[in-house]
Parts: structure tokens; sequence; C-alpha cells
């Protein structure tokens, strides 16, 4: 376990040298009755030099209707750091409707989502967009180890235009069947808009009761 813990955080600051910005997240979830289950997600966010940029806590509940196909809705409420060291409050929603299909080790995941702001920008825009994303994960149980690679797209339904995208890759670890860790190195990417691209490097935990 202590390799393999070593191995993320090499990850981590491999990671850390095409990255500009840090950010860490948390999940705690549980089934609260049949198929149907419950998360809170907390999350901080921070720009250049280590300066806190957001943080906020999400929360959602999702229905497992097969080993297919699921549906779900959250909400995330937090706040955004101006340069006057000023918080602004924000609010944000999303439907999903998910699907995956389990192959040996293999298993492709696609999530539909409908959300009223972008998750993209520092403003958390209130602009109504459809995210199409597409994730392959791969389980080395020997190692209990989960390497994946996604890849998301943002369509704006006011400019009728897909206008960003977001790439991922990075792995998990299953420390038992309870809690798991992770890293991930991520790219914001916009397609029509000369603004700057995001690189960023992030760390995970979940607790599954």
């Amino acid at each position: 376990m202590q390799k393999l813990i070593l191995l993320l955080s090499i990850s981590f600051i491999g990671f850390q040298a095409f990255s500009q910005r840090t950010w860490f997240d948390a999940e705690f979830s549980t089934e609260i009755v049949n198929n149907l289950e419950l998360s809170v997600a907390p999350e901080l966010r921070f720009k250049e030099e280590f300066e806190l940029n957001e943080y906020f806590l999400q929360t959602a509940l999702e229905y497992q209707f097969n080993k297919y196909f699921s549906l779900a809705a959250g909400y995330r409420y937090g706040y955004n750091i101006n340069g006057d060291d000023e918080h602004q409050s924000f609010g944000r929603f999303n439907l999903d409707a998910k699907t995956n299909v389990k192959w040996n080790n293999l298993q492709p995941k696609f999530r539909l989502r409908f959300t009223n702001a972008d998750d993209f920008s520092d403003e958390n825009e209130n602009v109504n967009y459809l995210r199409y994303k597409f994730e392959l994960e791969y389980k080395i149980k020997k190692l209990d180890l989960e390497p994946y690679v996604l890849a998301e797209w943002y369509h704006d339904l006011d400019l009728k235009e897909i206008s960003k995208s977001r790439y991922e890759s990075g792995m998990m670890y299953k420390i038992n069947k309870h809690h798991k860790i992770g890293v991930y190195y991520r790219l914001n990417h916009y397609l029509n808009s000369d603004k700057n691209n995001r690189n960023i490097v992030g760390l995970s935990y979940k607790f599954k009761l």
C-alpha cells in the first residue's frame, strides 16, 4: 500500500510540472434506500501560486435503474474569491443520465448532463449547457488501481455551439471497500475563444458507506 500511495504522490508531483492550478475534492456517498444513492462532495480550487479561488459543496441523488443506466440530480452552492478577497456566492444545478458497460476489466462510460452554469471559468457564468462526457476506465485488480481517461464537450444551448472541451487522465487507488484516493491531470480547453486554456492537477478522496 505504501508503494502505491508513493506512486500516486509521484504522479501528482509530475502532473504539477504541467499544471497551472490545483484542485482538491472529496465525495461521501451512501445508499439511503434500495438503488437510491445520496452523495455530498466538497471541493477546493486554487489558482496559480496556490491562491484559493473557489470552494463549494455539492449534493446529489442518483437512482440506479439497472447495472447499465441511472439518472441523477445535483445542486452546488459555493463561493468565488476575487482579487479584493471578496466572496461571491453562486448556485448551480445539474440533471444527469448515465450509462456504462463492463467488459472484463474495461469499463466504458457515458454521461449526458444538463446544467445552468459552465463549471469552467472563474465567473461561473449562468449559461445553459448540455455536456457530453465519454470515459474509459480499466481496473488493475492485483494492484487495486483504476486508471482512466475521459473527454467532455460543452454544448452552449444559447449560442447553439460546442464552445469548450475538457480532457482528463488519472488513476484511483482502492484502499478498501469504503475508501479510494486518486490523482488526475485535466485540461480545460476553449474552442471558440481567445481565453487562456487551464491546466489543472487534482487530488481526490472517495468514501462510500
